[in-house]
């Protein structure tokens, strides 16, 4: 398998969406009503592939949204603002 660098990096201001299936659907209920949803927010940390206790295929962003929260991202989870 071929490694690839991350699409984003380290300061880039995001705009970020979880992808809920069902399962997260209804356990978030009100998340649609959350003002910060989608979050946006600066990413402060970029994985490695396979760093940690989950490994990926692709790399893991932790993101300092702008509620005060740190969450983490898929790529496919994100955008450039």
């Amino acid at each position: 398998m071929e490694d690839s660098a991350p699409k984003y990096k380290i300061g880039d201001f995001v705009r970020c969406a979880y992808e809920l299936d069902d399962f997260y659907a209804d356990l978030y209920e009100d998340i649609e009503e959350n003002p910060y949803f989608p979050f946006y927010g600066i990413i402060i940390h970029v994985s490695d592939l396979g760093e940690g206790c989950w490994p990926t295929v692709e790399p893991v962003y932790q993101v300092f949204c702008l509620d005060g929260i740190h969450r983490f991202f898929l790529e496919d989870e994100m955008s450039l603002v």
